[in-house]
């Protein structure tokens, strides 16, 4: 029961691009990172388990969760950097234009942007999967069983934790505890460990009475929502960037929106509706740079992704393109695959 709250995270993610607002898009990116530790490491265990067939079937449900819409967002992208132009495209967003050589054509189709920053990657036909070259990397270390036992994770964890530290020790700025790919260890290893502790950990959330997933889900919003806010204004220096406290706020919070989902998330709504919603989180989160381009031209014919009336109006706009292309996506794409991956994901 975690599709309303996928598609929330996108639809963050895609408010920090296209108005630009603050700090939400980093939150829901390292919440993403900590839903996948959880959901990789429990369909490993309660599904694939670790012999080398089930890490196929777990490589290839995963390749077909990922690839086919992925692969049909950037023949968009194409389309739409030849029809407004790649000097458009590109002063809208910077990484938004054709790749030429063999090194970036092949970083487009496979999704692999090769560094340890892959935000520094360009081009990118779907600008925001440099974090999806950092969840296939985590995707691969769990399946390689990483997090195959409670010990394990919990190593994992330490050596997360500490080179946090070392960041800090360092002073190495903030890019080595966001973009930089081993970042994403913390959060994926906090997903991961609460696997294996989720029972003791909702026993506990419930005595403190903190396991009603609209409270949480609502106490989430609102710390995101403060966070937000100083980020204007700065009241509190401790909370002023990604780096500071507000990130471990929202990953302590993340945490909490996990387990009470995963054992009250029927409360939110039915099965059938959480999924309805949950499959525009993917599409909402691959396409939306390029229906803000295709509405910003619309619209005014110049770039426009600001917080002003033309931002909100061209936002507006984008999302109403965002909505019509992601059920054209699950309609067409998602929901042909979903059967193949249902049958692999059946097999013994």
């Amino acid at each position: 029961m975690f599709g309303i709250y996928r598609t929330m995270l996108a639809f963050w993610v895609m408010l920090f691009h296209l108005l630009p607002i603050p700090v939400v898009g980093g939150f829901a990116v390292f919440s993403f990172f900590i839903l996948s530790g959880f959901l990789m490491t429990m369909i490993m265990q309660d599904t694939y388990g670790y012999s080398k067939g089930g890490f196929k079937r777990y490589g290839l449900n995963r390749f077909l969760r990922l690839y086919p819409m992925y692969w049909a967002v950037c023949l968009i992208s194409v389309i739409l950097i030849f029809l407004l132009g790649s000097e458009y495209s590109s002063k809208y967003k910077d990484t938004l234009f054709f790749p030429t050589d063999l090194v970036s054509i092949l970083a487009n189709v496979t999704m692999i942007f090769p560094s340890f920053f892959p935000t520094d990657i360009s081009p990118r036909l779907s600008p925001p999967t440099w974090a999806l070259t950092v969840e296939i990397f985590f995707y691969v270390l769990i399946g390689l069983g990483v997090s195959k036992t409670y010990r394990r994770t919990a190593i994992w964890l330490i050596v997360s934790i500490v080179y946090f530290v070392f960041t800090y020790l360092f002073e190495l700025g903030g890019g080595y505890r966001y973009s930089f790919i081993f970042a994403a260890s913390l959060p994926f290893s906090l997903g991961a460990l609460i696997y294996f502790i989720k029972k003791p950990f909702f026993t506990y959330l419930r005595k403190m009475n903190l396991s009603n997933p609209w409270t949480i889900l609502t106490l989430y919003i609102v710390s995101a929502l403060f966070f937000t806010i100083n980020n204007y204004y700065r009241p509190f220096s401790f909370s002023d960037t990604l780096g500071g406290f507000g990130i471990y706020v929202n990953m302590l919070l993340s945490l909490i929106v996990v387990i009470v989902l995963f054992y009250r998330g029927k409360e939110l709504c039915s099965q059938k509706v959480d999924k309805i919603i949950g499959d525009y989180s993917y599409p909402v989160y691959l396409i939306h740079w390029q229906c803000g381009l295709l509405a910003s031209y619309l619209l005014y014919q110049e770039p426009n992704k600001d917080f002003t009336l033309e931002g909100v109006v061209t936002f507006s706009l984008a999302t109403l393109f965002v909505v019509i292309a992601s059920y054209v996506l699950i309609t067409y794409i998602d929901r042909s695959i979903s059967k193949l991956r249902n049958k692999i994901r059946a097999q013994k």
